[in-house]
């Protein structure tokens, strides 16, 4: 009792340097744990949750070659591949083996609005349906999965239901919220729209559901600054894959906008898959054209700010715990210094030095124990939802293991600590008490013994007095003479 009690007087003593060394010890468990797991969620998110992919791949234009694009030059259809250009990039899969989940397609063309339904949003610069096919943007799936690989963007339907892919809803569309204020339709409303290549050719459909991008940046050229009003992705009317088929408006031998922008998707079911297959296909795909993954790409967008983060992170996962412990050793060693008097008092009382070393070991361990509890406990709870705020939505849990290793990692750091402030009251040696102290010297020394000190100065050299003796003998015969007039000065007084 009466250690526990001496040391939480002296951190009592000391308000200010045992809050500090809270606090140091706070943050230093509070970074150390949520560094860990930032760096944790990012390791798996690009090792492990990667590989765990099961990526779709599509050969598309080259972002060099798209910037040529002419929406108002109906040659460009001589970019787009063919059926016969994908069966010949199947032909890689069968003859290496590869495993594919399943294939899915898409395929669009423009359309024109007719006069008495609806009214695409404007271009910046549009142009007549002749020269364009339309103003409008006819795009089909073959399945959701392909929808979600959307290359205008992914979409959420918001009013009314998703598209039908058995053919239950043949004439069944889906247009943007964009679109249907400007024409004040809603789910259930009729749409006409013609045919790239003759505008006498029209068909109706119904507006199965209204949709919305989950992104609020469109691609470049695709949203308000699209020149055309077909390239504005809210000017696209969504349609299942055997609808658009069912309209017979497209021609593969076309050389005009008729021509239908076929994009095939080859779901892989491993990413060793994939990347076997981008390997092959290489020599097979022209210049104009390259392979991409828009499953890999939505996955390394998604992770881009967690691996941001980490990256930011990486010096301070190792500053935050090493400065930390150097503060919080300065802290321990500034609290058991200076301290030699209580040390020396104690011992002379009786006390070991046993219990003075318990003393300090628990001035040190009580701010720091208290301080790596809370810090952990506040990671612990704290990291995932700050983790989720810093990368974007990626959170950053804390997993046991962490905990664990978190946990073990404070109790060393403790106990380092505590050794090092018990070994000051060990270790203390009662000699330094009767240590000469500043000041203290010979002369000093001399001075104290009168006698001794005025024969040993009178017999160096053994030198006769000088006329400065004289003088000091006749100023102290004075200075007695002086005082015995004070002494018959006093009694006259009295």
């Amino acid at each position: 009792m009466f250690v526990l009690k001496n040391a939480w007087a002296e951190l009592m003593r000391h308000k200010l340097r045992t809050l500090l060394t809270l606090l140091v010890a706070l943050l230093a468990a509070f970074g150390t744990l949520f560094g860990w797991s930032v760096q944790q969620a990012n390791t798996t998110a690009t090792t492990t949750d990667r590989e765990a992919l099961t990526p779709g791949a599509i050969v598309r234009l080259t972002d060099a070659q798209q910037a040529k694009y002419n929406g108002a030059d109906k040659t460009w259809v001589k970019n787009y591949l063919s059926t016969e250009d994908y069966n010949n990039y199947y032909s890689v899969v069968t003859s290496n083996s590869i495993t594919l989940a399943n294939i899915n397609a898409s395929s669009s063309f423009p359309v024109r609005q007719t006069k008495n339904s609806v009214q695409a949003i404007a271009g910046t610069d549009d142009q007549d349906a002749s020269k364009t096919g339309g103003e409008l943007t006819l795009k089909s799936f073959t399945s959701v999965e392909t929808a979600r690989d959307n290359d205008l963007g992914r979409y959420t339907v918001i009013q009314g239901k998703h598209l039908s892919y058995s053919g239950k809803a043949p004439k069944g569309a889906l247009i943007s919220k964009a679109l249907a204020d400007k024409n004040n339709l809603k789910v259930g409303d009729e749409i006409t729209v013609a045919s790239p290549a003759d505008a006498s050719k029209t068909t109706t459909f119904t507006v199965r559901g209204i949709y919305e991008y989950n992104d609020s940046t469109a691609p470049a050229g695709h949203g308000s600054d699209a020149k055309l009003s077909k390239d504005n992705r809210d000017n696209a009317i969504y349609v299942s894959y055997s609808t658009m088929y069912n309209l017979n408006w497209g021609n593969e031998s076309a050389t005009d906008w008729s021509k239908p922008n076929l994009s095939y998707v080859f779901e892989f079911s491993s990413l060793s898959d994939y990347n076997k297959y981008a390997k092959k296909i290489a020599s097979k795909i022209d210049k104009k054209h390259e392979l991409a993954s828009p499953t890999i790409e939505a996955y390394e967008k998604k992770t881009e700010p967690l691996t941001a983060l980490a990256s930011r992170m990486g010096v301070a996962n190792v500053a935050v715990p090493v400065v930390g412990g150097v503060l919080l050793l300065v802290l321990v060693l500034l609290g058991v210094a200076r301290r030699s008097a209580e040390l020396g008092t104690a011992l002379a009382s009786g006390v070991t030095r046993g219990r003075m070393a318990w003393q300090f070991m628990l001035e040190a361990f009580f701010p720091v124990f208290l301080g790596l509890f809370v810090g952990l406990l506040a990671a612990g709870f704290g990291s995932k939802a700050l983790g989720a705020a810093l990368a974007g939505g990626y959170a950053t849990p804390v997993t046991s293991a962490l905990v664990w290793r978190a946990v073990w990692t404070a109790l060393g750091v403790l106990v380092v600590l505590m050794i090092v402030a018990g070994l000051r009251a060990a270790c203390f040696k009662t000699s330094t008490l009767f240590a000469a102290r500043d000041g203290w010297g010979v002369t000093d020394a001399a001075a104290a013994d009168g006698s001794d000190g005025a024969a040993e100065s009178g017999s160096v050299g053994d030198e006769p007095e000088s006329a400065d003796s004289e003088l000091s003998e006749s100023g102290s015969a004075e200075s007695g003479s002086a005082e015995s007039g004070s002494a018959e000065s006093a009694e006259a007084t009295a």
